[in-house]
């Protein structure tokens, strides 16, 4: 049975727990013995010295947030500011005072307030946020802050290590001091976007990077860093049946591609999406994934159905069933990666598109769509 996944913004419950690692050293009574168990803990307090150091270099780029309702959002007094909604999470992406965060962790509130890691509070304004990949900017009226470095998207790899850095049950609401907690990366490519959206044709929660790493409620919008102390996620998720961490975080990847949303976003305009107008056949596409024709193995993404008559797929000559091997030259791996190709490409833009139909490999051309135009999501 599948625990219930959770997004990790938290609504004002919860205490802490903490992660403990234990490691038993055996000794013999041999000098040979003593002499290995001495380098062992010599390794050991190097890793200890790398994981304070990364701690100490992050936490600054870290902050809390907490949002309310308000009567009058133009008119707020700090030490009352409203009605209380939720707690979560964010990063700093420009020194200027520009925040990022998840998009969910905003939700039903008009208010937000920023803590920082050095305890100090101010008042923050929603610059624009992203339904798609539940992304969102926020604005504070403060200089000289501390900007997250980015990682190499293509540089993570299953059990490197992983630090999660973050406000926990609101534990740095007041104070600052965000919370680590110290993990690897689980696996790559984890897809919830069934099991985590509301509106799958709108919401995006594919590619994630599953951690384990401590993730609690309130965690939502932190950052994963690597050992190094780039980010490398946006912590967003936790599978759990206790409504706390059970050991399995997921985060969206901090990659070229979301670097590109979050800096539009930070621009005050909303990201614009490719689309096909198709719906994939996901049930389906485990059986044809792997395609054998004439003699050549092809992995793919079948078609379940065209959704838009008058969309680009359609007027492309695309038909259920087909399946969709290449885009623009590049091999489609599976649904999910057809997905992320279209969506991440261009409106507007011309690809080509290869398929099988019927064990014959086929090409046509395809013109992208605006995916929040084609959808009826109110624009900007």
């Amino acid at each position: 049975m599948n625990m219930p996944l959770k997004r990790t913004t938290q609504h004002i419950y919860g205490a802490s727990l903490v992660l403990l690692t234990s490691l038993a050293l055996w000794s013999a009574p041999t000098a040979n013995a003593q002499l290995a168990q001495h380098y062992r803990v010599t390794d050991l307090k190097a890793l200890e010295k790398a994981f304070i150091k990364v701690a100490e270099t992050v936490r600054p780029s870290v902050v809390a947030i907490r949002t309310f309702i308000v009567n009058d959002p133009t008119n707020i007094d700090m030490r009352f500011p409203g009605i209380s909604i939720s707690q979560g999470s964010g990063f700093v992406i420009d020194e200027d005072g520009y925040i990022a965060t998840n998009r969910h962790v905003l939700e039903e509130a008009n208010h937000f307030t920023i803590t920082l890691h050095n305890g100090l509070q101010y008042s923050a304004k929603l610059v624009e946020s992203d339904p798609r990949n539940d992304l969102a900017v926020l604005k504070i009226d403060v200089e000289g802050l501390t900007p997250v470095t980015w990682a190499k998207s293509d540089a993570i790899k299953v059990g490197q290590w992983t630090v999660a850095v973050g406000n926990p049950f609101g534990l740095a609401n007041h104070a600052g001091r965000p919370s680590v907690t110290f993990g690897t990366v689980s696996a790559l490519g984890r897809n919830m976007t069934s099991r985590l959206a509301n509106n799958p044709d709108i919401q995006y929660y594919g590619n994630l990077i599953e951690t384990s790493s401590t993730i609690n409620p309130g965690s939502s919008g932190g950052p994963l860093f690597n050992i190094d102390g780039q980010m490398i996620g946006v912590v967003t998720a936790i599978e759990t049946s206790s409504g706390v961490s059970e050991g399995a975080g997921f985060a969206i990847p901090a990659n070229e591609n979301i670097h590109r949303v979050i800096s539009t976003l930070k621009k005050g305009e909303m990201p614009r999406y490719g689309f096909m107008g198709i719906s994939l056949n996901n049930t389906r596409a485990r059986t044809v994934s792997k395609m054998v024709v004439k003699s050549r193995t092809y992995r793919g993404a079948e078609i379940g159905s065209i959704t838009a008559e008058d969309g680009p797929a359609a007027q492309a000559g695309l038909k259920p069933r087909d399946v969709i091997i290449e885009v623009n030259g590049q091999a489609v791996e599976d649904s999910d990666h057809l997905v992320r190709l279209v969506s991440f490409s261009m409106v507007g833009t011309k690809v080509d598109i290869t398929y099988i139909r019927h064990n014959v490999k086929r090409k046509t051309t395809v013109t992208l769509a605006d995916r929040y135009k084609m959808l009826g999501v109110e624009m900007p």
